[in-house]
């Protein structure tokens, strides 16, 4: 054999259990009703992760708290698809933020679009007064678009303030991926 030292965590290594099914175990566990250690109880708490980790997911089925990286959990429920329900739930509800933020802006924006009509009132006179007045009034004529300047910046700048939480959130959901929602996810409650 070899000469090297094992860690005593090592050489309890066990290989792990066959799963029967829920009644088989039940049946067996209210027949052998085995004991464990206070060793053998740590080393299994040890096996899962902490609840308010990022790698953890809660079981729907069972509610125990697994590694997000398992496909099943170990009462055999499929835990890759709750994860991705929980992702195209957080997808769905991503898009639902833009499209409600959307309707809102669109909403707001309407009675400012008036401001546009008024600024090209003000565009209108310097056109026609040549053709009205044959003398020429190169300053008059250019003093009427500053009210359009100024009519125009403050429309777009109503604007800006308008659609910016829009404009963030279409952001949000074009960069959207799996990592992020891992990230933003709300970490599991320990019970």
């Amino acid at each position: 054999m070899t000469t090297e030292k094992f860690p005593t965590d090592v050489l309890k290594l066990r290989p792990r259990k066959l799963r029967l099914g829920r009644e088989v175990e039940r049946l067996l566990e209210g027949v052998c009703r085995v004991e464990e250690s206070t060793d053998g109880a740590r080393q299994k708490a040890r096996l899962r992760p902490s609840s308010d980790s990022i790698n953890a997911v809660r079981c729907a089925a069972c509610g125990q708290v697994e590694y997000i990286t398992r496909d099943y959990c170990r009462c055999g429920h499929y835990l890759a698809g709750q994860v991705m329900d929980e992702y195209l739930a957080w997808e769905r509800n991503l898009i639902e933020t833009h499209v409600r933020l959307a309707a809102e802006a669109e909403e707001k924006m309407k009675s400012v679009r008036w401001a546009f009509v008024a600024a090209m009132l003000f565009v209108m006179w310097p056109l026609v007064q040549p053709l009205l007045y044959s003398e020429q009034m190169p300053l008059v004529t250019g003093l009427w678009f500053l009210p359009v300047i100024a009519i125009l910046g403050l429309y777009a700048w109503i604007e800006k303030l308008v659609t910016a939480k829009r404009d963030t959130c279409a952001c949000a959901v074009e960069n959207a991926t799996f990592e992020q929602f891992l990230i933003e996810r709300t970490p599991v409650p320990s019970n």
